[in-house]
């Protein structure tokens, strides 16, 4: 019985490799921990189920009550628990792109760059924010040169 829980586990890790956001696999695979009495590994899979179902609700009522802070907290806490997530990187990336935080995001995003050079959706991200800073800076660069504008 137990080399086949095992082998369960096993498939749930492969599962967990493709698809790390799905909160049922660490569902299931924390429900097959239990049953070997590997409560550590149990409680670290509950959690990481329970962060992937509340993320986004977590996101989403922050950004609409323009808790900012709290949203950067959150993808900083994300990243900090995993270091090596291109889509943590990404997704704060994003959120410094829709508050005017250029210069951060921009920094996020060479950061996941170093993990995943040839990521398509951070290199989009990447080509975005530099004609958002060159615009941005031009914008800058009239006002200073034209002091009409800004009265």
């Amino acid at each position: 019985m137990i080399k086949d829980i095992e082998e369960k586990i096993k498939q749930f890790d492969e599962m967990i490799k493709k698809y790390p956001t799905i909160k049922e696999f660490y569902l299931g695979r924390a429900t097959l921990y239990e049953k070997i009495n590997e409560y550590k590994k149990a409680i670290e899979d509950y959690k990481r189920a329970c962060i992937h179902y509340i993320w986004y609700d977590v996101v989403s009522v922050c950004k609409r009550n323009k808790l900012y802070q709290e949203v950067e907290d959150f993808y900083t806490n994300a990243i900090n628990n995993d270091k090596q997530s291109v889509k943590n990187y990404y997704c704060r990336a994003y959120f410094y792109m829709h508050t005017y935080q250029y210069k951060k995001a921009l920094s996020d995003c060479k950061k996941a760059l170093k993990l995943e050079p040839k990521n398509d959706y951070m290199l989009e991200l990447q080509e975005i924010l530099f004609e958002k800073l060159n615009r941005k800076q031009l914008k800058q660069e009239n006002i200073i040169r034209n002091p009409k504008l800004t009265q």
